[in-house]
């Protein structure tokens, strides 16, 4: 780990600091204090932004879950909406797919947050209303994977759930410092997106009317 550390000391600081950013996909005010990684200070803590109720899995990756009283077609039409990602993930400038493709597996896209570069991602494993993975790609080979999906609910509610995968030999240095920002981003999108499917859930006196026709 040590020459890991070594090596990205040499990176030239344009380099690294126009990628960093957009693996967390936070503006540069919330990356205030983002230097201090080139030097390894461990006065820095991304922690303090902690997520409640985000957890942390093995291999470097996190999940959250939310339930709402939206259906499962609601959540799954706004993740399919590709350009209107911003709408509930507001750090985002834009993100579309590539020209001629649809959203299903293989699909390709770039998606652009405030104060951070361009990024390019692919979906994968998708299976429809069920779940998907956004593939960021980034340099040195490394991925982050962000999986959304839909979980069994006793209750009768929907569960939707988010994951988010590091992977890549840069793994353990881009999880410890991004952790908690990204734990930070997780609740702040999750809810978003609760509040605006909700939203655009038809009441459910016209929910049984429709389903009586």
């Amino acid at each position: 780990m040590s020459s890991v550390f070594r090596w990205i000391r040499r990176m030239p600081a344009r380099t690294f600091f126009d990628w960093v950013p957009a693996c967390a996909g936070m503006t540069w005010a919330r990356a205030t204090g983002i230097a201090i990684i080139i030097g390894f200070s461990p006065a820095l803590s991304f922690a303090q932004e902690n997520g409640a109720g985000v957890i942390e899995l093995p291999g470097y990756s996190l999940k959250y879950s939310v339930q709402t009283s939206a259906g499962k077609s609601t959540i799954w039409r706004l993740w399919r909406d590709v350009e209107n990602w911003k709408k509930f993930d507001t750090r985002l400038e834009y993100s579309y797919l590539d020209e001629g493709k649809n959203f299903q597996s293989g699909a390709t896209g770039y998606i652009k947050a405030t104060g951070a570069p361009k990024t390019r991602f692919e979906i994968v494993n998708l299976e429809e209303q069920v779940s998907f993975i956004e593939r960021l790609h980034l340099p040195f080979h490394q991925t982050i994977d962000m999986q959304r999906y839909f979980e069994v609910d006793e209750q009768g509610t929907t569960t939707f759930s988010h994951e988010i995968n590091f992977t890549g030999a840069l793994s353990p240095v881009l999880y410890l410092f991004l952790c908690g920002t990204f734990k930070k981003e997780l609740v702040l999108v999750m809810t978003h997106l609760k509040a605006l499917a909700e939203s655009q859930e038809p009441p459910p006196a016209q929910t049984n009317e429709a389903a009586r026709r």
